[in-house]
């Protein structure tokens, strides 16, 4: 992660929405893609200070911050976002963060519906020669459509294409079931001739179905002087779940949902699992070192019988335990299920 990648302003603004935030500007540290902040304020449970720790991930979206884990006043967040990215292979041109918190402090999260390329084609209704196009919170990327650049809403016609709004403010939760999302043309953007001395304006709303099941395609429901008006049934609007376990598995007769990994869990006769980066001819590079729900059936990381996940540098030198069995989490949210294993002040969490 570049060090001025913390100045983009989209950063900075989800960095003092993080939920659970502890710590100081005056006090952060940023090592390789590890945001820490520390604070004044001394641990009840130990001896350091109350902190908070985000673990940046590439990613192809302006993402959100997931809360990991808290171990000894260490809030431990994960972070997918272009931000820390090598390359700019998939930094849009606007994108707005995409994710709320209702007043019972529930998170409703459209980053899966945004897309890197294309877009979603608004069901009108109609069936003549105009196509109407949007992304969700980041503008559209359309190969072979003429849509221009920094559009997240692109009317399509005969007559060519026009610029319906581009993301200018975040996702707005209106109720514990329905959000919305706002485009509108820039100060500075001259609106199509076909909208007289009106400005275009696109509203999205996003509703949570009343039964479990996956919605429906985005839906035009009104159309004025170029007010658009879009409702989309998803389940994306819907307050994430998080159902969680601390075993290897996890039931919900009520999402219909059986989580088993002991499979994956190996015997003392088994070589670990282990992962070396590409930089892996470095001799200051690590190979880490992993076992699912059970202790790592070598010596590679010691003795302790409860190590599950360890790290080690090549030239062997040294070793640091990152994880043991009997502190871990499983947790299920959508379809994405998270192994968290903590152990004091570390935390590693496998996907």
């Amino acid at each position: 992660m570049k060090d001025e990648d913390c100045s983009d302003p989209a950063v900075k603004i989800i960095l003092v929405r993080l939920w659970g935030f502890e710590g100081e500007l005056s006090l952060q540290t940023l090592s390789d893609t590890v945001l820490d902040y520390n604070t004044t304020q001394t641990c009840n449970e130990g001896t350091n200070s109350v902190q908070t720790s985000i673990s940046f991930q590439c990613g192809k979206t302006m993402g959100t911050p997931e809360f990991v884990a808290l171990s000894q006043c260490v809030h431990y967040f994960e972070w997918k976002t272009y931000a820390a990215c090598k390359k700019d292979k998939f930094k849009p041109h606007k994108e707005v963060p995409c994710y709320v918190f209702d007043p019972d402090g529930k998170k409703h999260d459209l980053n899966p519906l945004i897309k890197v390329s294309d877009g979603y084609l608004v069901d009108d209704g109609n069936d003549d020669d105009s196509d109407f196009y949007i992304n969700i919170c980041r503008s559209l990327n359309t190969p072979g459509k003429p849509c221009s650049e920094g559009s997240a809403a692109c009317l399509i016609t005969t007559h060519g294409s026009f610029s319906m709004g581009a993301p200018t403010r975040p996702l707005e939760g209106l109720s514990s079931d329905s959000l919305r999302l706002q485009y509108e043309l820039s100060a500075d953007s001259t609106p199509p001739e076909r909208c007289g001395e009106h400005r275009p304006t696109v509203n999205i709303t996003f509703i949570c179905p009343s039964s479990r099941h996956s919605g429906s395609t985005p839906k035009m429901v009104a159309e004025s002087n170029c007010r658009y008006e879009v409702e989309w049934v998803t389940e994306y609007a819907c307050h994430r779940d998080y159902l969680e376990s601390h075993s290897c598995k996890l039931t919900s007769e009520q999402h219909d949902i059986s989580i088993d990994l002991t499979p994956l869990t190996l015997s003392s006769t088994d070589h670990p699992y282990f992962f070396q980066p590409p930089s892996g001819d470095d001799p200051e590079s690590y190979i880490y070192y992993l076992n699912v729900c059970g202790k790592i059936p070598t010596g590679e990381c010691g003795n302790d019988p409860f190590i599950s996940s360890c790290q080690m540098k090549k030239s062997g030198n040294l070793q640091k335990v990152a994880g043991r069995f009997v502190n871990q989490t499983l947790r299920f949210a959508f379809a994405s299920i998270r192994g968290i294993k903590t152990r004091q002040s570390d935390v590693t969490t496998n996907r």
